[in-house]
């Protein structure tokens, strides 16, 4: 009865145009809710952080100052771990033993899923927390010295027995929160190519080949149970901890017929060990590039996990250059947002030095004039061109490649441009605004659009440029009369 009662409710609002999952936009860059577009501006986050301890004490106040705060400054996707494997007592663990949910955990995430509604804010959910879960294994619910199934993690992924109980746990996670309409995806497992099998000296042929099978299972398990439960399913999604496959990894992993969009995590080591801010938007530029090549710029791609995590903390002005380069450079090179920070400071949070990177990309974003939800996010880096004096790097994307009439762009130098000319060529004819935004944060600045222009194009043109900033984003979009 409570089944057919959960599809009813379903199915009336679905009829009257309330109710919907996150779905992938028709352009296939971004994420598009109830015909809104979502452009994913957020970090990682987990349950023992300092930002949402308050709620492991019943702290709901703690809790909703936190996520009011987040929705104040443009945040819209949290990615969470349902269970934190870090301290040894098993206290935050979802399971423990296996098979005996963990209340306390429980109302974390009731309180997690209230306020992310609330305050509008989406999930990309991940169901363990395997660095912490090898480091620990010892104390882990898993390991058959604590009556779990495996005598390793390598099994992860394989044994019949622990996939019973992954299962049971999706069903869980499925049953109490999949009616949720924040949830933007289910990441079935985080570095899931690194935790279960290159850490084994596994080859890459039997490490993709047990994540793929395993990905298979897992998901028509969840699509089934979230059809059978609401009528749709969430979307699904995997990340690795290389920053990009290549070779028989790549040929396994990257098949999207069991999930919907894919992520890694961009530890390059100019991110790990930053000294140069240039150096890092130039290989956030390059993976963006790598993989939209490889997936036809038909899925959206992000950064799940990145940050100085060699050498943290880092100095409160530099690391916020940092954030805010990687940002821009994720974005506006065709990402998929702007991808996904881990804190990396003391205490480990993100400070309002780092979020407040996220509001002049919150108001690009908000300000319109972009069909986003169309929006492919092809890379015209081959095709535009910015000429300075100082030494910079520039990267932009475009709606499409056959009728591009929408451009965004940002560009980073050594030192602040003054004069600079933008090259454009490929746009269909017709008459254009180009608008000019600070990317760079100040508490004096209320709204970032420093200036536009409108301009006509009928093959080839270069807009000469007046920045006072050492960096700078804009877009270009058709005139409307």
């Amino acid at each position: 009865m409570k089944r057919l009662t959960t599809i009813s409710i379903f199915v009336i609002c679905v009829v009257i145009g309330l109710a919907g999952f996150v779905k992938v936009a028709p352009g296939g860059k971004y994420f598009e809710h109830n015909g809104k577009v979502l452009i994913p501006l957020g970090f990682n986050d987990a349950i023992t952080w300092p930002s949402l301890l308050p709620l492991s004490y019943g702290n709901k106040a703690g809790g909703e100052e936190y996520f009011e705060k987040l929705a104040s400054y443009g945040v819209n996707t949290l990615r969470i771990m349902i269970e934190y494997a870090q301290d040894r007592s098993g206290i935050s663990l979802l399971e423990s033993p296996l098979g005996n949910y963990n209340q306390s955990v429980i109302a974390i995430w009731d309180e997690i899923i209230r306020l992310a509604e609330r305050y509008d804010i989406y999930l990309i959910v991940t169901p363990w927390d395997p660095f912490w879960m090898y480091e620990n294994w010892d104390v882990n619910p898993y390991n058959a010295a604590n009556g779990g199934p495996l005598k390793t993690m390598s099994e992860f992924l394989t044994n019949d027995d622990v996939r019973r109980y992954q299962k049971d746990r999706f069903r869980f996670m499925v049953e109490r929160y999949g009616h949720s309409e924040q949830i933007l995806a289910w990441e079935l497992n985080n570095e899931i190519e690194l935790w279960y099998g290159k850490t084994f000296y596994k080859a890459d042929y039997t490490v993709g080949n047990e994540a793929r099978e395993w990905i298979k299972e897992m998901s028509e398990f969840i699509r089934d149970i979230e059809m059978d439960l609401y009528g749709q399913s969430h979307l699904i999604t995997v990340s690795t901890a290389s920053p990009g496959l290549t070779g028989l990894l790549a040929g396994k992993l990257y098949r999207f017929d069991y999930m919907d969009f894919f992520t890694t995590h961009f530890y390059f080591d100019t991110i790990k060990r930053p000294s140069n801010t240039l150096a890092i938007a130039n290989d956030v530029i390059s993976n963006i590039n790598y993989h939209n090549y490889l997936f036809g710029d038909s899925i959206p791609f992000m950064d799940t996990e990145s940050g100085p995590i060699d050498r943290w903390p880092q100095p409160a002005k530099f690391d916020a250059e940092c954030y805010r380069v990687f940002s821009w450079a994720h974005f506006t090179s065709g990402g998929t947002g702007i991808g996904m920070r881990w804190p990396y400071t003391i205490p480990h949070l993100m400070p309002d030095y780092l979020l407040e990177v996220l509001i002049p990309i919150s108001q690009f974003i908000e300000s319109g004039n972009i069909d986003w939800l169309s929006f492919k996010g092809v890379n015209l880096d081959m095709d535009i061109h910015l000429d300075s004096e100082s030494k910079a790097v520039h990267t932009c994307s475009g709606n499409n490649y056959d009728n591009l009439t929408e451009i965004i762009g940002w560009a980073v130098s050594d030192k602040p441009f003054g004069r600079a000319s933008l090259y454009l060529q490929g746009l269909a004819p017709g008459s254009y605004v180009i608008e000019i935004w600070q990317d760079i944060p100040e508490q004096s600045v209320d709204f970032y659009l420093v200036r536009q222009r409108t301009f006509d194009f009928n093959g080839e043109l270069a807009i000469d440029l007046e920045v006072e900033h050492s960096s700078f984003a804009y877009k270009i979009y058709r005139k409307v009369d």
